[in-house]
């Protein structure tokens, strides 16, 4: 019979070998941070320098870009291109593909639904196992002709808007269906999906959801608008101590914690960001708070043109361009800023802002991020602080290393260091740094990191860059000395 101690030897130093290969196994299958962009293809018909090309795009500050939108033929159920002119004859499907060759691990995904599209004819389609066969079919079809690498769903929304109650198990056993398709070709399958409580309660069966779809999208944005009548923030990450309760639902951070709290695991979920902000027209240009009185009528920008949004390009425009004229304040609770002049009024998020909401999904070890849209962010860099300045700032916030050009965006009102002053726009600064800057219609936390405030969290991910030991390697090593140990020694210490 061997030795007690020759025993003892021989299973630490088995020990120590699973324990090691387990660790650098766990530190180096760690996925990278999602960062999903979305791209609104009718952006090729913006005019002058707010036309966006899909040769616009940096695909190496993406790991997935989703090309928006398909649509769905009402008759026969089957997914089509809504611009066959663009898409196909111009070759706009093929070029988006065509971007792996610079960036190989990128994931190129073809959207399908969207507001404009509606939920009714989706609801119909859902509705039995015949028309989702009609429409699986085509998309398989419509996939593998095109190269895509997957699909999202972008149904607005299940169970409303023209849809029917079941539309939430319709939903997903559409999504069982596809996943089968998807496991067997190799596929991503997500799905955007609304951030309002009532719509997540209506719409989702969120455990069942998680359980086929790779990716959940959050469209953690359009928490207020025009058609609020008073003016809100587009996406403020945390509610303020005096809005009604009805309204301290309308934040990132509540959206995100229903999320997790009805079942989604956090690697699933990914937090969408907006690259634009919504537009007011005050009532009272004497009173330019948030949640100040505004008209049912916004203003729309030079590029975008729609009544009532900005795309970042268009906003950081117009604090250059139009130097001292606008007043930017930074709203403390929110963590976001917004800006007026006369009677104009636009929350938004900046490179700060978007840093911050980073931080909150890492804190709640989300997938990662996605953006909304790609088209809108100041691609051409226009405003001086070099191209895709969010993205860019996204891209850092999640510790990726960045290739750029990017200068401080330095608007004609800032002027360092910084002080505590109503209306003085916010330097770019890590969000660690980002000083307090006092907004006159809010009282109480003056912190911009929310420490002070009772978040829960679960732990932020792991950042390590594969050059410090990790607890199971540490562990292993530890084992190793145990087992020379009782070699030389033959007892135990």
């Amino acid at each position: 019979m061997a030795p007690r101690a020759t025993i003892y030897a021989a299973a630490a130093f088995i020990l120590a070998v699973v324990l090691l290969v387990a660790g650098t196994s766990s530190q180096h299958s760690k996925s990278p941070p999602v960062v999903a962009c979305y791209l609104g293809s009718w952006a090729v018909y913006r005019p002058s320098l707010g036309q966006f090309t899909v040769e616009d795009i940096d695909p190496t500050l993406c790991t997935h870009v989703i090309y928006a939108f398909a649509g769905l033929n009402e008759t026969t159920n089957r997914i089509m291109s809504l611009d066959p002119a663009y898409d196909i004859e111009k070759g706009a499907f093929k070029r988006v593909v065509a971007l792996k060759e610079r960036n190989p691990r990128l994931k190129v995904i073809i959207a399908i639904g969207g507001w404009t599209e509606g939920s009714a004819k989706y609801s119909k389609m859902a509705d039995s196992s015949q028309t989702r066969k009609m429409f699986i079919d085509s998309t398989i079809a419509f996939i593998r002709e095109h190269k895509f690498d997957g699909l999202d769903l972008d149904w607005e929304y299940p169970a409303s808007r023209g849809g029917k109650p079941h539309d939430k198990k319709n939903f997903v056993q559409l999504c069982k269906e596809l996943r089968t398709v998807c496991n067997h070709f190799g596929w991503v399958l997500t799905a955007a999906v609304g951030a309002g409580k009532s719509t997540v309660d209506t719409a989702y069966d969120l455990p069942a959801l998680s359980k086929e779809l790779d990716y959940l999208h959050l469209m953690a944005y359009d928490y207020h608008g025009k058609w609020d009548g008073v003016t809100g923030h587009n996406a403020p990450l945390y509610a303020r101590d005096d809005e009604p309760e009805e309204q301290r639902v309308l934040n990132v951070e509540f959206s995100v914690d229903y999320y997790l709290k009805k079942g989604v695991p956090p690697r699933k979920l990914v937090l969408g960001l907006g690259l634009y902000g919504r537009t007011f027209l005050l009532t009272d240009p004497a009173n330019p708070a948030i949640a100040a009185p505004a008209q049912s009528t916004a203003f729309a920008g030079p590029y975008t043109r729609e009544d009532g949004f900005l795309g970042y390009n268009e906003i950081c425009k117009k604090q250059v361009s139009e130097p001292g004229l606008w007043r930017v304040v930074w709203q403390k609770a929110h963590q976001a800023p917004y800006m007026f002049r006369q009677n104009m009024w636009v929350s938004y998020d900046d490179d700060n802002s978007v840093g911050l909401k980073v931080a909150f999904a890492q804190s709640r070890n989300l997938a990662g991020v996605m953006v909304w849209s790609i088209d809108t962010d100041d691609f051409r860099g226009s405003c001086g602080a070099g191209k895709f300045p969010l993205l860019v700032a996204i891209n850092k916030a999640l510790g990726k290393q960045v290739e750029t050009t990017v200068r401080p965006i330095i608007s004609p009102e800032v002027r360092p260091p910084p002080q505590p002053v109503p209306g003085v726009p916010l330097p770019p600064l890590t969000p660690s740094d980002i000083p307090t800057f006092i907004d006159h219609d809010v009282e109480g936390d003056n912190t911009i990191d929310g420490s002070s405030r009772s978040h829960s969290t679960t732990g932020a991910p792991d950042s390590s860059d594969g050059t410090s030991l990790t607890s199971f390697q540490s562990f292993a090593m530890f084992a190793l000395f145990i087992l020379a140990m009782q070699y030389l020694f033959g007892h135990a210490l």
